[in-house]
């Protein structure tokens, strides 16, 4: 289907076989730059919605002559729980029993340990009425007044520090994914006008026959939409082994932010729009390059 005759001998255009190499490449880094961005941002909107509206308490157990007092401790993790349960915007407040701890611990720690033998402080969990205000430096105040070992911990402020690095992330994706879509139309440009300079006296001698620039440019357009889709079907094929194989390692990790990862069919729609841009990239810079360049040469 795309044999089709031009009047231009690019047969003997070497140089423009230089173009899929260079889309190849364009679409395999633009490519894993952009599964990189995806699942970057699909881990944090995951895990910022599972969080979202959540507070956690920790309270260290209370050891008296080198051993915990199981009773004092059990004393203050109900002061702790009554505290949070007459404060305003909290919906609920409940302590995580052994087996919720044992099924956190796990994908760290395997299944085969005893969580007496850890000095693990206990755990509340805290959800928030949706759209409620709670005054946390009150309730710092009121934990520490009352409840000397037990500490809150905000979500909202490690969270805000990972979207921090996550947006820095996604900008250095888009500055390297600038730099090689710059690259490309570079190199298009460069091998467009190198086809040109070559093929100058057939050029002249379609203009004197009543060749217009549109038809020439389009010959050229059409050239190089063939070599880009070669090299762009290339490029994207070489992604696809490298993210299952990261995607198969991510799903053997049950616990932390990795897990929450996720390369859903929204994604791969947009993954599959890098090679497409890149041959439109492609195709229009190099129409645009002949335009200008026949404006300036005949």
């Amino acid at each position: 289907m795309f044999k089709r005759s031009s009047d231009l001998p690019f047969a003997n255009d070497t140089a423009a076989w230089f173009l899929p190499w260079m889309v190849m490449l364009m679409v395999f880094f633009a490519g894993l730059m952009t599964a990189g961005t995806l699942s970057l941002n699909s881990m944090l909107s995951r895990w910022s919605r599972s969080i979202s509206g959540s507070l956690t308490v920790q309270v260290i157990p209370i050891e008296e002559d080198g051993r915990i007092n199981k009773k004092k401790t059990q004393q203050e993790m109900q002061d702790v729980l009554d505290i949070l349960r007459k404060t305003a915007g909290i919906a609920s407040a409940r302590a995580l029993t052994d087996s919720q701890m044992k099924n956190l611990l796990k994908p760290w720690l395997g299944e085969s340990f005893l969580l007496e033998d850890l000095p693990m402080p206990y755990l509340i969990d805290v959800q928030l009425i949706p759209d409620a205000e709670v005054d946390l430096d009150m309730l710092k105040t009121l934990l520490a007044r009352n409840t000397p070992n037990a500490s809150l911990d905000v979500h909202k402020l490690w969270l805000g520090k990972l979207i921090k690095l996550v947006r820095t992330l996604d900008f250095l994706g888009s500055a390297l994914l600038s730099l090689v879509i710059a690259t490309t139309s570079v190199v298009v440009i460069y091998v467009t006008s190198s086809s040109l300079a070559v093929h100058k006296p057939v050029i002249e001698l379609l203009h004197q026959t009543g060749a217009h620039d549109g038809y020439i440019s389009k010959q050229y357009a059409q050239r190089t939409a063939v070599l880009a889709s070669v090299g762009a079907v290339v490029g994207f094929l070489g992604i696809l082994p490298i993210i299952f194989m990261l995607s198969s390692v991510v799903g053997e990790v049950q616990g932390g932010l990795l897990s929450e990862a996720r390369f859903d069919a929204a994604s791969w729609g947009l993954l599959s729009l890098v090679p497409v841009l890149a041959v439109i990239l492609s195709t229009l810079t190099a129409y645009w390059t002949v335009q200008k360049t026949l404006r300036r040469m005949l």
